[in-house]
């Protein structure tokens, strides 16, 4: 559980700072040590001393957050976050013309819990607490004893909902309700590029429905492993930008993933974990042959890769969209009629290397990739991480050292690329010309950002780079 308690506290005109209520009892120490009279089965959490200044603190700290790490009630026992949001009411109809109140949750250590979730339930607390006092003073005219009550209640039904279900929706009165959600805090994802190829990890049907974006429900029928992001902007008839916007939401909630625009002029290679991976675990091996071997293509699903569950190492997903059985009648057949197994599946993974393409690749293994899926089988390693991309960069190692007349060439060359002189990367945006070609020749742009941006293919792209108005350019690996 990582609510370990919910308190409840305000300032008492005669007491000052006071715990009205907890939850559960007894787990906030009320005096400055542990108080004989608690239950020996009762855990101690910390002792009210100690944080009733920031809990009922002064009114510069009201009406915002605060988070702070309790030191441990014992030498044996951990410390405690405890998270809340303190308000200060003004009024004359209180004393001392204020009313300072408090609903505070005290969770677990920071490494088992997810604080940051936590603390807009305090915040949605606080203010809908503050607006019901405001209406009806529900918190000033409450005068349960402790562990009673309508407050009691809710804190109870509160610390129980959250750490059971991760949500809850407690009624308050006739017409006040509070709904609370638990999202777990994820870490900003990476920048979505147009030349990305995003690839589905869940079954995206079973969660979506009608409520969903406009745009995220024409983008993702064609989100299949296969079309780069620009591509799926185009088929959509969606603007780039909502596109990219719409792809890093599903990769944020982790139900995509980016991979590289597949290509037979593509160069792969193993990665430093290929020996500690598939060269010596047999069961991925034998993962691996189910995902590949085309005699299993009619029983897979439409984009079957899409549906792929990377999340559960691939097994679940591949099962379902396969017709694997418990024998050896998974593993792929050469043209020959051999049987492919996992020192086959393996030895091919192996003859992928730097300066060799995904075609020549091909061309010097035909005869064991006669039933192989290529494309899944090159993806299976770069979702697995022991295999990795290669890309290529075009270097201009001389400057444009030409006269006017091959200078208006140049940009000329540079803009026909594309076709046109309409930059079409932004649907919807106003014509622009396209930047010259002589603008991605730094070593910074790789190949697929280059024929994305111009809509042609890398044979083209590299006929462009050889002529001769460009000057000397160099093509690099890495």
């Amino acid at each position: 559980m990582s609510i370990k308690a919910v308190i409840y506290s305000r300032f008492d005109p005669q007491e000052g700072p006071k715990i009205v209520h907890q939850v559960p009892e007894d787990s906030i120490s009320i005096s400055g040590s542990l108080d004989t009279s608690i239950n020996l089965s009762s855990e101690v959490l910390l002792s009210f001393s100690t944080v009733s200044r920031f809990l009922i603190p002064r009114q510069s700290l009201c009406n915002n957050l605060v988070c702070l790490t309790s030191p441990p009630s014992t030498p044996d026992s951990s410390p405690c976050i405890v998270v809340s949001y303190p308000v200060c009411i003004k009024g004359e109809h209180y004393p001392r013309n204020e009313f300072i109140f408090n609903f505070a949750l005290v969770l677990s250590p920071p490494d088992t819990t997810d604080v940051p979730s936590y603390k807009s339930v305090v915040t949605k607390l606080a203010h809908l607490m503050r607006g019901l006092e405001e209406q009806t003073r529900f918190l000033s005219d409450d005068v349960s004893p402790p562990g009673t009550g309508k407050i009691y209640s809710l804190c109870e039904t509160l610390i129980e909902d959250l750490n059971n279900y991760a949500e809850c929706m407690i009624p308050i009165d006739e017409v006040n309700t509070l709904n609370i959600k638990l999202f777990p805090t994820l870490p900003n994802p990476a920048p979505v590029k147009a030349w990305h190829v995003p690839l589905f990890t869940v079954r995206i049907e079973s969660l979506m429905d009608e409520n969903w974006d406009l745009t995220m429900q024409r983008v993702i029928p064609f989100i299949n492993g296969v079309n780069s992001v620009k591509k799926i902007a185009l088929l959509a008839d969606a603007d780039l930008k909502l596109t990219k916007s719409c792809v890093r939401h599903l990769l944020y909630y982790g139900c995509v993933l980016l991979l590289d625009i597949f290509s037979f002029n593509a160069i792969y290679a193993p990665t430093s974990e290929f020996t500690s991976m598939i060269a010596s675990d047999s069961e991925m091996q034998a993962e691996c042959a189910r995902y590949v071997n085309t005699a299993f293509e009619p029983a897979r699903q439409e984009n079957a890769i899409s549906t792929l569950d990377v999340s559960s190492s691939l097994k679940s997903s591949i099962a379902a969209t396969t017709t694997a059985t418990v024998d050896d009648d998974f593993w792929p057949l050469t043209a020959c009629g051999d049987v492919i197994d996992g020192v086959g599946v393996v030895q091919l993974f192996a003859n992928l290397r730097q300066g060799l393409t995904v075609r020549d690749w091909y061309k010097s293994n035909s005869n064991m990739l006669a039933n192989i899926d290529l494309r899944r089988f090159i993806t299976f390693g770069v979702i697995k991480g022991f295999l990795y991309r290669v890309h290529r960069y075009a270097i201009q190692t001389n400057g444009l050292k030409v006269d006017s007349r091959n200078e208006a060439r140049s940009r000329s060359a540079g803009v026909s690329l594309g076709k046109q002189t309409i930059d079409r990367e932004n649907k919807g945006s106003k014509n622009r010309k396209t930047m010259p070609l002589t603008s991605f020749l730094d070593g910074t742009h790789s190949f697929d950002e280059v024929c994305t941006y111009y809509g042609i293919s890398e044979k083209e792209l590299l006929r462009r780079l050889s002529q001769t108005h460009l000057g000397e350019v160099v093509v690099l690996c890495r």
